[in-house]
């Protein structure tokens, strides 16, 4: 096993530590010290690239949302954002030779996510990123009226109540499940490690 497979596996635990509910994907998590002086934890700056930590939140999570997710809707509302934003931030330049079919995955993985939620396939990832972000942020914060007004129209088509109800029981949704894991693998190849951003 490579030596950023051997950590990935290792860290496996704290990986499934997503970011905060209420917290834009963009922003990446630390693991282990963070001054620039001081080894990180596990040698790597792990979690600190907001990619890595979408990918692999959305991996572990999506592997097994049933049990994962269950009665857990601000964090099944920050995982469904951090999967659009790995979505869309998997195009940039740096990933140029990931497998072409790491974008067609999270791309069939999106939809079906959109489907699940209610969201419109043709709603822009910003606006839907924000929209599931205030609802996580809400419902971290018990604020079930923020949180209806979260997803209330916008970038979704059904009412505010099933879609807090989706995210409360939060069902499979096996193609996001296997892109975010496809995904995870190219970051976990031999040479993955200039991936991470310091």
């Amino acid at each position: 096993m490579s030596r950023i497979g051997i950590i990935a596996a290792a860290a496996f635990g704290l990986a499934a530590c997503t970011q905060a509910p209420g917290t834009q994907p963009a922003q990446g998590i630390t693991y282990g010290p963070v001054n620039v002086n001081q080894a990180p934890a596990f040698g790597v700056p792990f979690g600190t690239d907001p990619v890595l930590t979408s990918v692999m939140s959305a991996s572990s999570f999506y592997a097994d949302p049933r049990s994962r997710l269950a009665g857990r809707p601000a964090l099944a509302a920050q995982v469904a954002a951090q999967y659009e934003f790995a979505t869309v931030a998997l195009r940039e330049p740096r990933f140029i030779d990931f497998s072409p079919l790491t974008q067609i995955q999270m791309d069939a993985g999106r939809i079906a996510l959109r489907d699940t939620l209610g969201i419109r396939q043709d709603a822009p990832s910003e606006a839907v990123i924000t929209q599931l972000t205030q609802a996580a942020g809400a419902l971290g914060r018990g604020d079930a009226a923020a949180a209806e007004t979260a997803v209330t129209g916008g970038s979704f088509t059904r009412p505010a109540a099933t879609v807090l109800a989706t995210l409360q029981a939060m069902p499979e949704v096996p193609a996001a499940g296997r892109a975010a894991s496809f995904a995870e693998q190219q970051f976990n190849r031999p040479g993955g490690s200039r991936y991470f951003t310091p």
